[in-house]
């Protein structure tokens, strides 16, 4: 990570970890918070998958033009989420799984539509004392692994023996990582982060 993206986290850190999160906020953002080359990433979601670190850790979303030239468009640069399995969206529906290949995903803009052979449940939001997490258990197996992807970009998985990274991707280079969960106030007049992702 470069000197200049931590010392632009360290105000936020500071912040995020004064407030007290005992119940589930309305929404909130994660970023991995265990030690190891994905620390402090933001998860961002492009192409229906998740990443850390990728583009800075701003996400892909879109807003429709006649939305966009009245100036209604939601920030929609981070992606965040309304509950533990639904992303925050103007448009509803957008639904966190894990496809057959154990890869954290989203129903793509406009539809609910997963593929077959992947799983909606084990998704939770845990509160803590400075924040919460975000977590995932299912068959046998919890938590979350960063896989190398390529310059310094991170996907997502599930923690599973059995998870699938690209081609040419060994599974023991993939990391466990803890993914805290921190409370995200939307700008006023904004009903959510974003129109679609």
């Amino acid at each position: 990570m470069k000197q200049s993206t931590i010392l632009a986290l360290i105000p936020f850190l500071a912040g995020v970890n004064s407030l007290t999160t005992h119940q589930k906020p309305a929404r909130f953002d994660v970023m991995a918070v265990s030690d190891g080359p994905v620390q402090y990433r933001a998860l961002a979601t492009s192409a229906t998958f998740f990443w850390l670190g990728k583009g800075d850790g701003w996400t892909d979303s879109h807003c429709p033009p006649n939305v966009e030239k009245a100036g209604r468009c939601p920030p929609g640069k981070d992606t965040i989420l309304k509950d533990a399995h639904t992303l925050d969206t103007v448009v509803p529906g957008q639904v966190i799984y894990v496809d057959s290949n154990y890869a954290v995903r989203a129903s793509g803009p406009n539809s609910t539509h997963i593929d077959s052979g992947s799983e909606t449940g084990g998704f939770k939001y845990v509160p803590g004392n400075r924040y919460g997490q975000w977590e995932y258990q299912g068959d046998g197996f919890d938590g979350f692994l960063a896989c190398p992807y390529n310059n310094g970009i991170y996907q997502v998985f599930v923690n599973s023996p059995d998870a699938k990274p690209r081609q040419g991707v060994k599974l023991d280079t993939c990391v466990p990582f803890t993914a805290g969960a921190f409370e995200y106030r939307l700008p006023a007049n904004v009903t959510a982060a974003a129109w679609e992702y």
